[in-house]
C-alpha cells in the first residue's frame, strides 16, 4: 500500500496524461495480445506497454505546448537536443521514444498489439472518459484529438 501511495503521488505530480488515459482502451482492445515474457499468462497488454504505445504520437501533438519539458525529457532519455528549435521539441522526444521502443524490442505500434483501425472510434470514445489524466495534459484534448493520436500510433516504423 505504501508503494501504491508513492506511485500515486509521483504520477499526480509528474503529469502523466494522455498516454496514461489511452492505455486503458488499448488494454481492452488488445485482449488477444501476448507480450514477450508473459507467455504463461492470459493474453493482455501490460500497462507499461499500453502507455508507451501512444507516447510518441502524443509528444508530437503536445510538443509546442510545453517545449521545454519535452526537450528536457528528450535530453534525459539520451537525445541530442543541441540546436533544437522549440517547434521541434515534440518530434525530438517522439523520435527518441521510438528508438527506445525499438531497442526494447517492443511491437511496432498498435497494429503490433492486434488493434485495428476500425477499433479507433470506440477506443477514442473510451479514452475520452478518462478526464483526470486528460486534464493534466499541456493542451486541451478533444475526442477528435484522441482519434488522431490513435491513428498516428498504429505504426511507427
Amino acid at each position: 500500500m505504501f508503494a501504491a501511495t508513492l506511485a500515486g503521488m509521483a504520477f499526480g505530480s509528474s503529469g502523466v496524461h494522455i498516454p496514461h488515459a489511452l492505455s486503458y482502451s488499448i488494454a481492452t482492445f488488445g485482449h488477444h495480445y501476448v507480450a514477450s515474457g508473459y507467455e504463461k499468462a492470459d493474453p493482455m497488454v501490460p500497462h507499461g506497454i499500453a502507455v508507451v504505445m501512444t507516447a510518441p504520437a502524443v509528444f508530437r501533438m503536445t510538443g509546442t505546448a510545453a517545449e521545454g519539458r519535452h526537450l528536457t525529457a528528450a535530453e534525459n532519455l539520451g537525445a541530442n537536443i543541441s540546436g533544437a528549435g522549440s517547434n521541434e521539441a515534440g518530434q525530438i522526444l517522439a523520435t527518441r521514444m521510438i528508438e527506445l521502443m525499438k531497442a526494447a524490442d517492443l511491437d511496432n505500434g498498435l497494429e503490433g498489439l492486434g488493434i485495428h483501425a476500425s477499433d479507433i472510434p470506440a477506443m477514442a470514445k473510451s479514452g475520452f472518459t478518462q478526464k483526470r489524466p486528460l486534464a493534466q495534459a499541456p493542451i486541451d484534448v478533444t475526442e477528435d484529438d484522441l482519434v488522431a493520436i490513435y491513428q498516428d500510433s498504429m505504426r511507427y516504423w
